[in-house]
């Protein structure tokens, strides 16, 4: 599998290294901003260490799979509970129990710690008992914003990465080849976002999804009296997204099954459910290739069939 960070060309060679020697560390601390992606380095690491072959991690095998569906039995993920904002002295409590117990798929029982900084003075000085004196089969992977977040003691038992945020170009090259929008907008996120790729994805994710229920909403006002025309032109702009396309869907659907709950007049209901059911058929085709601007058309055409 491909080095999940862009940019970080030292840092991939440093993970490359440790994974093509088989030599993860008992404990791995990846520091790194707010949406820099080492949450991403964090469960790329995890997969390798319980991945069966050896090229690490190979993403097919059963190990692999098993972890990415979060089914790995020898893979346990710690994180703040119950609402709280921290990771609590007992959670560690019970890490350092499973850590006593052999792995029953892998070679090793991996603890994803993630955020560590969220631990508790108390937990981190309990998680540190176990880190001085680690089962062999044992990996800790820690995420920090800063390893200056964690106890000292602790940073020194754990092997620090670093990750770093990548330059603009490199950052706004991925942002384009994942997210299919104007380049324009995808600068402005990426300054907006001071130069994270995941905020900046987020950010222009909420846009996309923003937009897509207004146009729902519009959509719906325009069933009423609007023509196949007025439809045709809400419809217009998603005729080359595929993305875009099923945003538009999902906010059609919530706004409909809304539209639904207050609604009297059985022949509205009637025409509302004809629409919701036109919805689910349309976005099963939406998986195929089917063509968008037959779709969106054939939308306009059946939601204004009955009136």
């Amino acid at each position: 599998m491909k080095f999940p960070l862009v940019g970080n060309e030292r840092l991939s060679a440093t993970v490359g290294s440790m994974l093509s020697s088989n030599r993860i560390p008992h404990a791995l601390l990846i520091e790194g901003e707010s949406g820099s992606g080492k949450t991403e380095l964090a469960l790329y690491l995890c997969r390798a260490a319980v991945c069966e072959n050896e090229d690490r991690p190979c993403g097919i095998c059963d190990g692999c799979r098993l972890q990415k569906s979060g089914n790995h039995p020898d893979v346990t993920y710690i994180a703040p509970e119950n609402d709280r904002k921290t990771i609590s002295v007992n959670q560690v409590r019970d890490i350092i129990t499973a850590a006593s117990i052999r792995p029953q798929k892998s070679r090793r029982r991996v603890f994803v710690i993630d955020p560590g900084d969220s631990m508790t003075p108390q937990a981190q000085n309990a998680l540190l008992k176990i880190l001085e004196e680690p089962p062999e089969s044992v990996v800790f992977i820690i995420t920090a914003i800063s390893k200056s977040a964690m106890l000292e003691t602790v940073v020194s038992r754990c092997a620090v990465l670093t990750v770093s945020l990548p330059g603009e170009l490199s950052a706004t090259e991925y942002i384009a080849s994942s997210l299919n929008r104007d380049r324009e907008e995808i600068a402005e996120a990426y300054k907006a976002a001071r130069g994270s790729i995941g905020r900046a994805i987020n950010i222009l994710k909420k846009k996309s999804a923003s937009a897509s229920a207004k146009a729902a909403e519009n959509f719906v006002e325009l069933l009423q009296n609007g023509s196949q025309y007025d439809l045709l032109k809400v419809l217009l702009p998603l005729e080359k997204d595929r993305a875009k396309t099923l945003e538009f869907y999902n906010a059609l659907e919530v706004t409909v099954v809304s539209k639904l709950r207050s609604l009297s007049s059985p022949t509205l209901v009637k025409r509302y459910e004809r629409l919701y059911s036109i919805l689910i058929s349309h976005k099963n085709l939406l998986k195929t290739n089917a063509n968008l601007s037959l779709l969106l058309s054939s939308l306009a055409v059946e939601a204004t069939a009955e009136r």
